[in-house]
């Protein structure tokens, strides 16, 4: 009975305590929810929570960015291409014109050539006439001294009074039979004239078609070849077009996060201002961040860039070679020091009041996330990591989420 009753207080006093817990899980509850309450319109935020959040949208942005560069690449690759295939269609272009200049001149050689053949058919016909009217006349002739005996050249010289007539009428009859066969012999040297001119002539049009004939399917091929390449042509185009708007709209979601971590930075500035440890930026001049004063690329440069150049590029002392030193152009506590594909090897160091300095394309860094530095101190050195030609320290500077002229900090 008494282990009953036992067993049944028991059960309260484990419920009493199930029931506590229970509660005090509630009240945890409640308070977490009520820190993301807004309180009279402003938004309690913890601290700690931006840092994370700034992290996050920085690796963000650096995908963005990656992915920024492989598409600028990657039209920079496709318009190589067009311009290649470009050269090629303007050659294309300039041989069909010479083909079709050629082809004209070969149509034009025909049609003189068929001209030129007809007109030595019309003359071998009326050569061919003039030989058979003296063949003819020949014949004629040959009739009628078989018909008038007496007057034949027979009889002509059988009738002759003395030698001196029988020898005149002789060489009457050589010359009338000599001008027989010297007329016969030009008729007839001039009809195989005429048709050895008009076989040489249809020969020459036969080689003049043969070339036509060539002539034409090189045409056609290259013409073949001219679509081809116009179609490439045309595909690249819309392929360049398709990864331009894509490469637009990574421009503009980089810059949405650019917003978004100028927010951030912004959040936090007002968060360590808040905090009597965080250095505040004092307006003081900036110390120079390595050894050479070689500008390659100043602030605000478009050339060879699809955007304003936003920091200062400067040259290693001894052109190439890495490992000048990089110094912190003023104090402050160093917020990244990290590697990225874009930046290579780079430092961010924060100076108050929303004032951020950062070094890019380091060879080696000497500082870590953390770290406070003060003006002048050797944070890293100076190379050509990440997206980079020829060793260089790339240096800019952000003033409350924007990119700022660095000159202004100096003494110049």
């Amino acid at each position: 009975m008494r282990t009953e009753k036992s067993f049944i207080k028991g059960m309260h006093i484990f419920k009493k305590k199930s029931i506590k817990c229970v509660v005090k899980k509630c009240i945890v509850g409640i308070m977490v929810v009520a820190l993301t309450i807004s309180l009279g319109g402003k938004t309690l935020v913890i601290f700690g929570d931006n840092k994370s959040d700034l992290n996050d949208a920085k690796n963000r942005q650096q995908n963005v960015q990656n992915q920024l560069d492989e598409t600028k690449k990657y039209i920079e690759d496709l318009n190589r291409q067009k311009g290649s295939i470009e050269d090629v269609i303007k050659s294309l272009d300039s041989q069909m014109a010479t083909m079709n200049a050629s082809l004209d001149a070969l149509n034009t050689q025909i049609s003189d050539l068929e001209t030129t053949i007809a007109n030595t058919q019309t003359q071998l016909e009326e050569a061919q006439k003039d030989a058979d009217v003296q063949y003819d006349h020949m014949k004629l002739r040959i009739k009628f001294m078989y018909e008038h005996n007496e007057e034949t050249y027979l009889g002509m010289l059988l009738n002759a009074e003395d030698m001196a007539d029988l020898l005149s009428k002789a060489e009457y009859i050589n010359q009338l039979t000599k001008y027989d066969r010297q007329m016969l012999e030009k008729y007839k040297e001039t009809v195989d004239f005429i048709a050895k001119t008009k076989s040489d002539l249809e020969s020459e049009k036969e080689q003049l078609v043969t070339m036509q004939g060539s002539l034409q399917d090189q045409v056609a091929a290259l013409s073949l070849l001219q679509t081809e390449k116009n179609n490439q042509l045309n595909s690249l185009n819309q392929t360049v077009a398709a990864e331009q708007t894509y490469y637009s709209k990574l421009e503009a979601e980089q810059q949405k996060i650019e917003n978004e971590i100028a927010s951030i930075e912004e959040s936090i500035r007002k968060e360590e201002a808040a905090k009597s440890s965080v250095t505040n930026y004092d307006g003081g001049k900036f110390k120079w961040p390595t050894t050479s004063t070689r500008i390659t690329s100043d602030y605000g440069d478009t050339d060879g860039r699809s955007a304003p150049h936003k920091g200062i590029d400067v040259g290693a002392v001894t052109r190439g070679v890495s490992g000048d030193p990089i110094y912190a152009a003023y104090e402050g506590k160093v917020v990244i020091a990290t590697y990225s594909s874009s930046a290579g090897n780079y430092i961010m160091i924060y100076h108050g009041n929303g004032l951020y300095t950062r070094y890019l394309h380091c060879s080696s860094l000497l500082v870590s996330v953390g770290d406070y530095v003060k003006t002048g101190q050797k944070i890293g050195l100076m190379g050509t990591t990440g997206n980079s030609t020829g060793a260089h320290l790339h240096f800019d500077v952000r003033k409350d989420g924007a990119y700022v002229n660095p000159w202004s900090y100096f003494n110049r």
